[in-house]
């Protein structure tokens, strides 16, 4: 069910319509905020890029999703590891740097996940959200939908792995994970898992200030509309955006950097 939130003054879709940008989505409104030449690259040249940082998090998640399933911790590894392997040769991902780093820490981020989740009952997995803010259609989908052992509480947990814990939320998840609350109308978390030097670590966290960070997502669709408004086509957004060289993404994908220079010439 789609559900209206924020509802004030209506946007024109049309500035959206215009680069096929419909519906919205979290990560391509922060993409726009954090990153403009990284949106441009992404959602109006259309290049699609992966990396086995990115793949990771896709098959730790996919492994507890098997266990949760029925897959035994053990086989749930070597399924998350096979198909890990696969998206790296289709994605053409070999020379990455990071391969055998977050490969062999796969096994890692998913018994952190499970030690944790296991004392839950799965009820749902990549539900879709959809909604609409001052008119415009936004979609996302959920992590994990759970129930507690003896209440059946329903909440849900976005899982992430990553290499360092970090003290609090960034502003970006809990930006994602607070529209979500919205959205879904349950209480949602975030749960850590943390693979260095070959040690795991877990951490849960809470949301807090959730009424902000609605306020912030609402000014950051209204930005997204002013700029696309001011753009007739990708070429005059082009002349809008001009690439940070110092960008570690430059050195770490030679990929990205390829598709900058061909946008932009250096």
């Amino acid at each position: 069910m789609k559900k209206k939130l924020l509802s004030t003054t209506s946007l024109t879709l049309e500035p959206f319509e215009r680069f096929d940008l419909l519906p919205l989505s979290f990560s391509r409104i922060n993409k726009f905020v954090t990153d403009r030449p990284g949106f441009y690259i992404s959602y109006i040249h259309k290049f699609k890029g992966s990396s086995c940082a990115m793949e990771r998090g896709t098959w730790a998640e996919h492994g507890v999703l098997k266990i949760f399933e029925g897959l035994s911790e053990e086989d749930a590894i070597k399924d998350a590891l096979y198909y890990f392997d696969k998206a790296v040769e289709e994605k053409k991902l070999e020379d990455d740097p990071k391969r055998s780093t977050e490969k062999t820490n796969i096994p890692l981020y998913i018994k952190g996940f499970w030690k944790e989740l296991k004392q839950f009952e799965l009820e749902d997995f990549q539900e879709e959200q959809k909604s609409e803010i001052l008119g415009v259609p936004i979609i996302g989908y959920t992590d994990f939908g759970l129930l507690t052992p003896i209440e059946s509480t329903y909440f849900k947990v976005d899982l992430k792995s990553s290499g360092r814990m970090p003290s609090t939320l960034t502003n970006s998840v809990s930006l994602q994970q607070s529209y979500y609350t919205s959205t879904s109308n349950v209480e949602n978390k975030v749960l850590y898992s943390v693979v260095s030097r070959g040690k795991n670590t877990v951490k849960w966290f809470n949301l807090e200030n959730t009424a902000t960070y609605e306020r912030v997502f609402r000014d950051m669709i209204i930005s997204m509309h002013s700029f696309l408004s001011k753009c007739e086509d990708k070429e005059e957004m082009k002349k809008l955006i001009v690439p940070d060289l110092d960008n570690w993404i430059w050195n770490y994908d030679p990929k990205v950097t390829k598709i900058r220079k061909e946008i932009w010439g250096y």
